[in-house]
């Protein structure tokens, strides 16, 4: 579509990764948001092109309209679309937790909730970059309209990634163990190191390992509250699926029977193992450089 433009509201770390994206397509690229300050950043690095003064505004003006807030951010944008007038072919969301958001969204004209899996612990535009959906999947609600799923569909892949269908309900429940829950664990892990991490020969004798465990440790608060939130019972139980396993170490360990242990290690390893041979066989549907898919 010549001359489209992709509106983009919350242009941080997945908004703007859209937004840069968007530009390389030869897309323009207008957002917004309530932060001023983060808004004057995306501009700042050239994510968007320009700057819209109100969600009405930049719903007005776009032909793809991307709701790329926090969880809570977002829930408040979709009632607020509800009572506007907007031209956009498709309207697509980016939060974590699904459910929620479908059922706001209800009756929403040409909305289709999705879900990029990709991102960083970092947060915020500065950390936005063109190539973050490169050969990840995106998932979707695959019960929207038809012809906006079909659209969605087709700037997912535009943008570098495999769209996934998933009911946004199962989403909540896998994304509970697969996304969530490593969260957690790693800001677990963190809280138990915080003290110790004092001394300098605890922090000489922690490598690379305790590194990698702890990344997701640095993500923030805020985004996260909201999240954990909405998906609480789901995370909660997978807590404490992991608790057992974990009780189950511990008592292993204290009765002098490592040996035990042998049966997590394998099927750690064959988890590993699966995982990289996804991603290995993964395929990447590549975006048209030159002419973009057809909405």
């Amino acid at each position: 579509m010549d001359g489209a433009t992709v509106g983009i509201a919350g242009p941080g770390l997945i908004g703007g990764s859209i937004a840069l994206r968007a530009r390389e397509l030869g897309y323009a690229t207008v957002g917004w948001d309530v932060d001023a300050a983060n808004l004057a950043r995306a501009l700042e690095r050239n994510a968007i092109a320009e700057a819209a003064p109100s969600l009405g505004a930049l719903a007005a003006r776009s032909d793809v309209l991307v709701l790329a807030a926090p969880l809570d951010a977002t829930m408040g944008l979709v009632r607020e679309l509800a009572g506007l007038t907007y031209r956009a072919e498709l309207v697509l969301d980016v939060a974590s937790v699904k459910l929620p958001v479908v059922r706001a969204a209800a009756g929403l004209a040409r909305f289709v909730a999705t879900h990029p899996i990709a991102g960083s612990e970092r947060s915020g535009v500065e950390a936005a970059r063109a190539g973050l959906f490169a050969a990840k999947v995106w998932a979707y609600d695959p019960s929207a309209e038809p012809a906006a799923v079909e659209r969605a569909r087709g700037f997912i892949i535009e943008l570098g990634a495999t769209p996934f269908p998933v009911d946004a309900a199962e989403h909540d429940l896998i994304v509970a163990l697969t996304s969530h829950l490593p969260q957690l664990v790693s800001v677990a892990l963190g809280a138990q190191l915080a003290a110790p991490l004092e001394r300098e020969a605890v922090r000489a004798l922690s490598g690379t390992g305790l590194a990698s465990m702890l990344r997701l440790g640095a993500s923030a608060w805020p985004i996260w509250r909201a999240i954990l939130s909405a998906n609480a019972q789901p995370v909660a139980q997978e807590v404490r699926r992991l608790a057992g396993i974990l009780m189950g170490v511990a008592e292993a360990l204290e009765a002098g029977m490592p040996e035990v242990l042998q049966r997590d290690f394998e099927m750690a390893a064959a988890a590993v193992a699966r995982l990289e041979a996804n991603a290995a066989a993964r395929v990447r549907v590549e975006p048209a450089m030159e002419q973009r898919h057809e909405r």
